[in-house]
């Protein structure tokens, strides 16, 4: 339902949920619920649901101070078993997920619900920018930016992915297919390739205009610890969902594309080769620390 019908008959209602979950998020976590408070999207038409997995620190009591966000706990520990307490609350027909240390942008909201306005898409991504501003991290985020726009054209299924600290979903698609998977990490790449699986890769799109600010990551060190976790991450769900990482040849093009949108000069490309050379390098250090404790389990 469009918010000008929605108007237009009354009382403007609940369209999208936000759904926040957190555990010891006290240092990012009041920059989060002011950037979901102050959204350009009307207040009314929105619910924030902020769910506390077991915090020990002051994040619950941050989020009390502010009134009308509805505060749930999950005691199961994991961000996915909190979502989904957060699913089973959740009133709006757009549900939008984002992680308690990300900043959503101003027009967060109202970009989401503009894309969503697509018939056959149920799925949108958004783009994430780090918390830092140096020139590692501005390649990196150049890179992934392209990277989405690489495997979101890509149409090859087995390349798609997830990512829930910037992901809104239509809820009749969790209705179908059933909450995420209560899993460490990797349930959202889970969920997207079951709804390219069931329907098409039509179902999926990235907006990089929906953009939020990562804030943990505000050095290189940051954004390289995150690669191991998501190698470790891709090898574990290898069993649940058949997935590919991009080729040689295929990074290399998404290299190149950056280099010339970018217009880096040679001695920038060169360090930029050498920055993604380190990431995938941590990339593979955690996919094969991974399948290292899965070889020899410890008693």
């Amino acid at each position: 339902m469009s918010l000008a019908k929605t108007v237009a008959h009354g009382p403007i209602m609940i369209q999208v949920s936000v759904i926040v979950p957190f555990y010891n998020s006290e240092r990012y976590i009041q920059r989060c619920v002011e950037g979901l408070l102050q959204q350009s999207f009307p207040r009314e038409a929105y619910e924030l649901i902020l769910i506390d997995n077991n915090s020990t620190d002051s994040s619950a009591e941050t989020v009390r101070q502010y009134p009308g966000i509805r505060l749930l706990t999950e005691p199961k520990q994991g961000a996915y078993a909190a979502r989904n307490r957060g699913l089973q609350e959740a009133k709006g027909e757009i549900l939008a997920f984002i992680d308690a240390d990300c900043v959503p942008a101003h027009d967060w909201l109202q970009n989401i619900m503009m894309a969503m306005e697509q018939p056959n898409l149920s799925i949108v991504l958004g783009q994430r920018e780090y918390g830092g501003d140096s020139l590692v991290l501005s390649m990196f985020a150049a890179y992934e930016d392209e990277k989405h726009h690489y495997v979101f054209h890509s149409r090859k299924k087995e390349l798609y992915y997830g990512h829930t600290n910037n992901m809104a979903v239509k809820k009749h698609l969790f209705d179908e297919l059933g909450p995420f998977v209560e899993r460490a990490r990797g349930s959202d790449t889970v969920f997207v390739r079951q709804s390219v699986n069931k329907y098409s890769c039509e179902v999926v799109r990235y907006c990089p205009q929906i953009r939020v600010r990562h804030l943990e990551i505000e050095t290189p060190k940051n954004l390289y610890q995150k690669f191991f976790i998501y190698g470790r991450s891709r090898r574990s769900h290898r069993l649940i969902v058949e997935q590919e990482p991009l080729s040689n040849k295929e990074r290399l093009q998404v290299f190149r594309n950056v280099v010339r949108t970018r217009q880096y000069s040679w001695m920038e490309s060169m360090m930029f080769i050498l920055y993604l050379g380190i990431g995938l390098a941590y990339w593979n250090l955690g996919a094969i620390s991974l399948a290292r404790e899965e070889k020899d389990p410890v008693e």
